[in-house]
């Protein structure tokens, strides 16, 4: 009998499950940005896909094709930012800070 009370018992397993991180699995591209300012435009390949605000990682980030992609920050009264992204079903995370241009915001 002593050998049956050091069974491990039921919830014991699923208390050991629910600790687990979450796990995110993705087949698609996207890409997530937080700027500085918050509003800054974002362009992909030159057409205008809303603010970083919206892009931010929640809910969702920019979604990207499988090949090599032109994004762009900017806003008046700061210099802009730009880069290509090539991606292959994974999630980049950026963090952008424009700098003043010295003209008016």
């Amino acid at each position: 009998m002593a050998a049956a009370a050091c069974a491990p018992k039921g919830p014991a397993a699923v208390l050991s499950n629910r600790e687990l991180p979450p796990i995110r699995i993705t087949t698609k591209s996207e890409l997530v940005l937080t700027c500085d300012p918050a509003d800054a435009e974002v362009e992909l390949d030159g057409v205008p896909q809303g603010t970083c605000e919206d892009f931010n990682g929640e809910p969702k980030g920019l979604s990207l094709k499988k090949s090599a992609q032109r994004v762009q920050v900017k806003k008046r009264g700061f210099l802009p930012w730009d880069t290509v992204v090539e991606t292959d079903g994974t999630r980049v995370v950026m963090n952008v800070t424009l700098i003043s241009s010295g003209g008016s915001r």
